[in-house]
């Protein structure tokens, strides 16, 4: 007897969509001031529904999709910070992430916000973001 394991073909609902991504930041530029800063962040136009930029230190960044993972194609699913920020969160379903690294706190999510690439140019006070 032969059986099979259907749960490979089994689509997965909670993964955010793969948008191309090639931003380029100049942190000079007054709308990104609070980059300037370890522990600052932005949200930046981009990605599935936004992308959230934080500073961890003097040379890196975190940046990942607003795209909350919980139910993926719910469309209020944007991922925001909470008003204390120190927390990024999802109004939808109350999912919570780190904003240091966009790793889940509190479900129903099971998977982190999905992480983007960046380098960080000091010379000129520029960050690409990419995949």
């Amino acid at each position: 007897m032969i059986s099979f394991n259907l749960k490979s073909c089994v689509k997965n609902s909670n993964l955010v969509p793969y948008v191309p991504v090639d931003l380029y930041l100049n942190l000079f530029l007054p709308s990104y001031s609070s980059l300037n800063a370890i522990g600052g962040w932005a949200y930046v136009s981009g990605g599935s529904r936004g992308i959230i930029v934080y500073r961890q230190s003097s040379e890196l960044f975190a940046t990942y999709d607003r795209h909350c993972t919980y139910n993926a194609d719910n469309p209020c699913g944007i991922a925001e910070l909470d008003s204390t920020f120190t927390f990024v969160e999802c109004a939808c379903d109350g999912s919570e992430y780190q904003l240091y690294d966009g790793l889940v706190i509190q479900g129903p999510a099971t998977y982190s916000l999905k992480p983007y690439r960046s380098t960080y140019n000091p010379i000129n006070n520029t960050l690409h973001i990419y995949n």
